[in-house]
């Protein structure tokens, strides 16, 4: 069975400590990852990089700020 990612946002730490032992591995293994970006201490799901993006187009356009935190 495959398994479609659902969260958002997870930290490689809080799955360390879990027990799961390669936590990027495991989220390659288990989880359908097409849309999934594979950072240095966390990966991300398509929702959140469209949100951010989103985020930045209108700081862009409004010539405002934002505090982006996840």
């Amino acid at each position: 069975m495959e398994h479609v990612l659902v969260f958002c946002f997870t930290e490689y730490d809080t799955l360390a400590r879990l027990g799961i032992s390669e936590p990027e591995s495991f989220i390659k293994k288990r989880f359908k990852a097409d849309a999934v970006e594979y950072l240095s201490s966390c990966c991300i799901g398509q929702l959140i990089r469209d949100q951010i993006e989103s985020e930045v187009d209108e700081v862009i356009s409004s010539k405002s700020w934002s505090d982006i935190m996840v």
